[in-house]
């Protein structure tokens, strides 16, 4: 079989060249497929990982132990500052 392909002369083209060619081109487009896949879930975990930490909490900081408490007020028994 005589094909031509580029403009060059190719001749000794066979069934199990065909083959191996397809199965090279399969390989070859799975592996970026999955490629891609992984930089789409990587991409997604990022965002939701930013989405996360832009939400934040309310919370107070003591000025005098500087413990984090929820809400308005200092919640540690053992902080000195007095507790309203």
């Amino acid at each position: 079989m005589i094909i031509v392909v580029a403009g060059v002369l190719v001749t000794n083209v066979t069934i199990k060249n065909v083959l191996w060619l397809l199965i090279i081109l399969v390989a070859v487009w799975y592996t970026f497929k999955i490629i891609e896949k992984r930089k789409s879930i990587s991409k997604n975990n990022d965002k939701s990982q930013e989405d996360m930490s832009k939400k934040g909490i309310d919370a107070y900081k003591c000025d005098n132990c500087g413990c984090w408490s929820p809400g308005d007020k200092c919640n540690n028994k053992k902080c000195s500052k007095e507790q309203s």
